[in-house]
């Protein structure tokens, strides 16, 4: 049936310093103790999110924070972290002070966070701490807005949710639409085998999908034996009460018996549109470049660096229409150009990929002439002389646009923001150019140290790689600050997020 869910935050309760994360997988059984949510619609998470870290400061990073550290990060002069890696800066049970208010808030108790804010304010300024005093006094204005604008709220005990079923040949979809006030906030689909009855597949549905959160009404398409045990369950694990219903069509609200009406034709128009929608875009892609085929399969490079060292490469691809985020691959090299790089990421991607059926029918690379020309003197060694390679060109100062496409033979296609099919293109190139960008980001870090001459400290930043950076601020540590990792060596896998393969 799958796993995919609406988005929650959770608290890593079970580090020393809890990091707040998205999830839609949640594994804590007890929803209680770390687990929010889900937040409708969907973005809601995102910006809740980005509030709260503002507010919070709560630290982001995967390190083993231990508070050993001799210095902080940017991380924490830009006011994004409290720096719990520091204790003289801030011990464990100053963050875990932070980290209370934000579960306070998130389990939709603002009153006691407000009360907890309040007295620390009044013992700040007690104490004559004046500028600290103010600062939590914007988190708790902060507070107040989250607990009394209607757009900031979460809960979802308030909420529809309605089941419907369609019957296909080979298998029965699931529709899940979630109601506020009778206006659909999320939709979700899911597929299982026809080896069951309806009533069977609905009580499998409710039992596995309800373990995290629960809407005020639960409406199903039939009735069912043992509904009322399953409606007290769910009651009793949500400590309120929740309401499986299963009414007639002359009954029901008439935005629940809208849903369920439309809700199947939805998806199959949804369907048939996306296959149709796609086909008439790869056309089009065929068209702009002179292709013989479809361009099932297209594939992106993107290089990120910093004033030309340790440079990461970076690539994405698209099949049949579909941007595959679960299939990006980055590379870090020394001592290459950004050109170089690029080249020798395309190498390793063909040594690690050598199946013809994993050939792309377009290569695109974020670049010009020198780019496309050092990128097909690669395929020549691999005798695939006739892919097409595109180069993805981004205008002066602009670099989130794309100004043209300049093929392999000098023509230049100029970018037509109406057209459906370039815009599709530059997200490839864009997702190819975060994933470059925020690997860069991860692997290196900006490290502040402090050199000892004279007794005076001088403060250095130098940029390293993050598993030095992890050390601390000592400069003897740091040594050597050059990546030790071999030129083509893949250092992510985007389906293993971290891992090395």
């Amino acid at each position: 049936m799958g796993n995919s869910n609406y988005p929650f935050l959770k608290l890593t309760f079970d580090e020393k310093f809890p990091r707040l994360l998205i999830t839609r997988r949640p594994e804590n059984k007890l929803p209680e103790q770390n687990i929010y949510g889900a937040f409708l619609p969907t973005g809601m998470v995102r910006r809740m999110l980005d509030l709260l870290a503002r507010s919070f400061r709560l630290h982001p990073c995967e390190l083993d924070i231990q508070g050993d550290f001799d210095a902080p990060c940017p991380e924490y002069f830009l006011h994004r972290c409290l720096a719990p890696c520091v204790e003289r800066i801030c011990d464990r049970a100053a963050y875990l002070e932070s980290v209370e208010i934000v579960h306070l808030i998130l389990s939709n108790q603002p009153e006691l966070a407000l009360k907890k804010i309040d007295r620390k304010i009044r013992l700040l300024a007690g104490a004559m701490e004046y500028e600290r005093a103010a600062e939590w006094r914007d988190t708790l204005l902060t507070i107040d807005e989250i607990a009394s604008n209607a757009k900031w709220q979460i809960d979802v005990s308030t909420m529809n949710d309605v089941i419907t079923l369609s019957r296909e040949k080979d298998y029965t979809q699931i529709h899940l639409t979630t109601l506020r006030r009778g206006k659909s906030v999320g939709r979700l689909s899911f597929q299982t085998d026809n080896d069951e009855s309806e009533e069977k597949i609905i009580v499998d549905f409710i039992r596995s999908f309800y373990q995290f959160y629960a809407p005020k009404q639960i409406f199903v398409p039939r009735d069912f034996p043992g509904r009322k045990i399953l409606q007290d369950k769910l009651s009793a694990d949500f400590n309120r009460k929740i309401k499986i219903l299963a009414q007639s069509p002359d009954n029901l609200p008439p935005s629940v018996a809208k849903t369920q009406t439309l809700a199947p034709h939805a998806f199959n128009y949804k369907k048939g549109q996306s296959t149709a929608g796609k086909t008439e875009l790869l056309a089009e892609i065929k068209s702009i470049f002179g292709l013989r085929e479809l361009p099932r399969r297209i594939e992106c490079f993107d290089v990120a660096h910093l004033a030309g060292k340790e440079i990461v490469a970076a690539r994405v691809i698209a099949v049949d229409g579909v941007l595959q985020s679960e299939d990006g691959l980055v590379w870090e090299f020394e001592n290459l150009s950004e050109t170089a790089a690029l080249a020798a990421a395309v190498r390793e991607r063909r040594r690690l990929l050598p199946d013809k059926k994993d050939i792309p029918d377009l290569l695109i690379v974020d670049g010009a002439k020198p780019q496309i020309n050092a990128v097909k003197k690669v395929l020549e060694e691999f005798d695939l002389k006739n892919i097409i390679v595109t180069g993805a060109v981004k205008p002066p100062k602009a670099h989130n646009h794309i100004s043209h496409f300049l093929t392999a033979e000098n023509t230049r296609i100029e970018f037509d923001r109406r057209s459906k099919a370039m815009n599709f293109l530059q997200s490839i190139r864009d997702a190819a150019h975060t994933l470059a960008n925020e690997t860069h980001r991860e692997l290196h870090s900006l490290v502040q140290i402090f050199a000892n001459n004279d007794n005076t400290p001088q403060i250095k930043y130098l940029l390293v790689p993050t598993r030095y950076a992890e050390r601390g601020g000592n400069a003897g540590d740091l040594s050597p600050i050059r990546s030790l990792t071999q030129a083509g060596e893949i250092i992510l896998k985007t389906s293993n997020k971290r891992g090395k393969i």
